[in-house]
């Protein structure tokens, strides 16, 4: 069967070689350029989908080329936006705390298994930081340093310490300790108080670890002991992300 096809081409291509031998030059040129313009419509419609093809390729890498570098710049402004933000809300904290000396510093480790226990902050003993100072941020106190190096220096949290309180509107007293989570409790306060919710308590400046006035955390529940009713059982949460925490700041002198 194929041995019949190659015999018929070849007799088709003699038929059509007779035949333009016939023809005067001027019908030769034209049977030419009608072929060549038969040709060239045959070779744009065999070729014209893998054209569109590779232009539609190159377009669609260059779209998405695009996309992502407008993704990366839009990732670059919102991380200098956070980055700003938090710089101006530091800014303002060093403002109110006035006449003390405070030390930036950043958060370079913690450990996951203590999440709540203690981080490690870049400022040491060259930067002035000694055992024992605060660390704060904004939104109220942190905790207090543990360890020192030259460069370095281990932050207890507060969840770790008990901390001498007092509600900053009704001058109650306690003692804050830590419950779970963002979750203080305030022991010892008496069952007479009018503490309320929404009620600010700071450090009591008693025991001399903490100065007076630092941000504790804000009363979100108040409840009649029943076990002990001569107390108030008073819920304190604390504004402070603890898992969040990147920069805080080591008080090294207080008025």
């Amino acid at each position: 069967m194929a041995v019949n096809r190659n015999f018929l081409a070849i007799g088709l291509a003699l038929i059509v070689a007779i035949s333009l031998m016939g023809l005067n030059p001027a019908q030769k040129a034209e049977v030419g350029a009608r072929l060549q313009l038969a040709l060239g419509a045959v070779g744009q419609w065999i070729f014209s989908p893998i054209t569109r093809f590779a232009s539609a390729n190159i377009r669609n890498r260059f779209v998405m080329a695009q996309n992502v570098e407008l993704a990366l710049e839009n990732m670059r402004f919102r991380e200098a936006a956070w980055e700003n933000r938090r710089l101006r809300e530091a800014l303002g904290f060093k403002r109110e705390m006035g006449g003390s000396q405070i030390i930036p510093a950043e958060v370079i480790s913690r450990d996951p298994d203590q999440l709540y226990d203690a981080l490690v902050i870049n400022a040491g003993r060259q930067q002035g930081v000694l055992e024992g100072m605060p660390v704060v941020v904004p939104d109220g106190l942190v905790g207090h340093v543990l360890q020192t190096e030259d460069h370095s220096a281990v932050v207890a949290l507060i969840m770790s310490t008990r901390i001498s309180a007092i509600v900053q509107e009704k001058r109650v007293q306690g003692i804050v300790s830590w419950g779970r989570g963002s979750l203080f409790r305030l022991n010892f306060v008496d069952v007479t108080s009018d503490i309320e919710k929404g009620d600010r308590v700071v450090s009591s400046g008693l025991g001399g670890r903490f100065p007076k006035g630092l941000v504790i955390g804000d009363v979100i529940e108040v409840r009649q002991q029943k076990r002990d009713p001569l107390f108030k059982e008073v819920f304190v949460e604390t504004n402070v992300n603890f898992g969040k925490l990147e920069e805080v700041f080591v008080i090294s002198s207080a008025n």
